[in-house]
């Protein structure tokens, strides 16, 4: 099969987090089945448009914010458009990362105007909201695309609900969960014989709630703690209440080697980041599905997450981490659990690593995809 993925941008620090690595993931996975896979999206950051995102062949286009105060949403790649009007038809099936943006959407239309079958896939990005333009945007084109895929994937039980909510019943939903390779390291081949580190490795968003985790990190340090606290990850806001706490430790006495902030990874870097970590702390809110979270588990690493996230009870019933209810406390408390029981730290990450590679290997989900894809091409050709 001829495959097209297309996802709203991509950057050399992978700013459009988990969606694009689900992206990258499902394509190689597919090319490894012997599909001719590839990608379609804007991008920025580079000098020239690679040509290839993680391996995989990739057709980008120049991509900007046109309004401000808007996030992704506003991103815009009009080449993006102009090449799928040409190309799309020379594609068996197309795979839409679907969210209210500029990009997702219009391409979703132009397939759907040109009668390719497509599969839509939201990662918890198109929920009932309360902007103001979200009604507009949704009778405009998120409703009618719903209703038009192929197929609806969708990670956890919360996110169908909310797809019904925001186009109502009848769409041809699916459940899809992501799925990572199995990592070339591991935490244990990794970490120094230095102090621990705990680490956050998220985007610097207010849901995802960094100054919680460096409020904790403090806390500990201020109690005696012993380790290093690093958070990792592109700009977007939050970094302020994050640069404030880490003041306040330098203020304490607290240098580098305590606690620090530093610039986003590459994803081909980011396993290799990650497993230098004893503990994955990531306090998000109402996160679907964390690729973060999958990935630091695939290393070995034991995880601190909230009740809200779509793993949470994956975590409980595999004893890979500590569901907290995400105030500083809970998150500190959770912390020097960790850090007071290594020997339970690493049976955490080894839980987590077999759980993962039994449940959420790309290998399977890939195997699920091709079907999928598979099925909606017969149903066609009937």
């Amino acid at each position: 099969m001829k495959v097209l993925h297309v996802v709203a941008l991509v950057t050399p620090d992978g700013a459009y987090g988990g969606v694009e690595r689900v992206c990258v993931n499902l394509c190689s996975a597919l090319r490894d089945k012997g599909h001719d896979a590839v990608i379609a999206a804007g991008f920025n950051g580079f000098d020239e448009a690679p040509a290839d995102v993680g391996g995989v062949p990739a057709h980008l286009f120049p991509a900007r914010r046109v309004m401000p105060g808007f996030g992704y949403a506003a991103t815009r790649a009009p080449a993006l458009g102009r090449w799928l009007n040409e190309n799309a038809p020379k594609f068996d099936i197309a795979h839409l990362h679907l969210s209210r943006d500029l990009v997702t959407l219009p391409a979703a239309d132009s397939l759907r105007r040109m009668g390719i079958p497509f599969v839509v896939q939201t990662h918890g990005m198109v929920a009932p909201r309360t902007h103001p333009l979200a009604p507009l945007i949704d009778r405009l084109w998120t409703v009618r695309l719903l209703r038009s895929a192929a197929a609806v994937l969708y990670l956890t039980e919360v996110e169908r609900r909310d797809l019904c909510t925001v186009a109502g019943s009848g769409l041809r939903l699916r459940q899809l969960p992501n799925g990572v390779p199995t990592p070339a390291v591991t935490a244990a081949g990794e970490r120094s014989a230095d102090l621990p580190e705990v680490l956050f490795f998220a985007r610097l968003h207010e849901r995802k709630r960094p100054d919680v985790f460096a409020q904790a990190a403090l806390s500990l340090l201020k109690s005696g703690v012993r380790a290093q606290f690093a958070i990792v990850g592109p700009a977007e806001g939050a970094e302020v209440g994050v640069d404030t706490v880490i003041h306040r430790a330098r203020v304490e006495g607290f240098g580098e080697d305590s606690i620090r902030r530093e610039p986003a990874v590459p994803p081909d870097l980011a396993n290799e980041r990650m497993a230098r970590a004893c503990a994955y702390v990531l306090p998000a809110a109402r996160e679907p599905f964390p690729m973060t979270v999958l990935e630091a588990l695939a290393l070995g690493v034991p995880v601190i997450i909230c009740p809200d996230c779509g793993l949470a009870d994956f975590v409980r019933t595999h004893e890979c981490g500590l569901v907290v209810d995400g105030s500083p406390q809970s998150v500190t408390q959770a912390i020097s659990v960790l850090l007071s029981d290594p020997s339970r730290a690493r049976d955490m990450g080894e839980r987590g690593q077999s759980a993962v590679q039994s449940g959420f290997s790309i290998g399977s989900v890939g195997r699920e995809l091709e079907k999928l894809y598979s099925q909606i091409l017969e149903r066609g050709s009937e």
